[in-house]
């Protein structure tokens, strides 16, 4: 009697944990998101970029999201519908900035993405190997 408890019991568990994992498969969806453009070369003069960042994402599983990022100046986003697939924001940043995607109602963190700033470099003086006072 005993070991057919046993037996009733560990096939209840394994049932169970079979369950439990193909419902953990179907609640991992696979979330993606990209940036237009996806880095910005600052000019000697202005080292600042003014410009126009388009994110687009995709999301296995029909979701409602919101965007944030570290920019002292974007306030957190969030779509009205989980049809938006895109967002474009206008920004004038100095430094790197950094978008995260969570879902609306879980604040799940599903996907993130950099936008990278670099200046660009002085130009290099090449320096003159002879001497300017060599006597041939």
């Amino acid at each position: 009697m005993f070991l057919t408890t046993y037996r009733l019991l560990l096939a209840v568990f394994v049932l169970i944990s079979f369950f439990n994992s193909a419902l953990a498969a179907d609640n991992d969806s696979e979330a993606s998101i990209t940036l237009s453009p996806q880095f910005c070369i600052t000019s000697a003069e202005e080292q600042s970029c003014d410009l126009t960042v388009v994110l687009n994402w995709e999301i296995d599983t029909p979701t409602t999201v919101c965007i944030m990022s570290d920019h002292e100046s974007l306030t957190k986003w969030c779509a009205d519908s989980p049809t938006t697939h895109s967002l474009s924001l206008a920004m004038l940043t100095d430094k790197d900035v950094q978008f995260v995607m969570v879902d609306k109602e879980t604040h799940q963190t599903l996907a993130g993405v950099k936008l990278k700033v670099t200046p660009t470099a002085e130009p290099q003086v090449r320096r003159r190997y002879r001497n300017p006072w060599s006597l041939f």
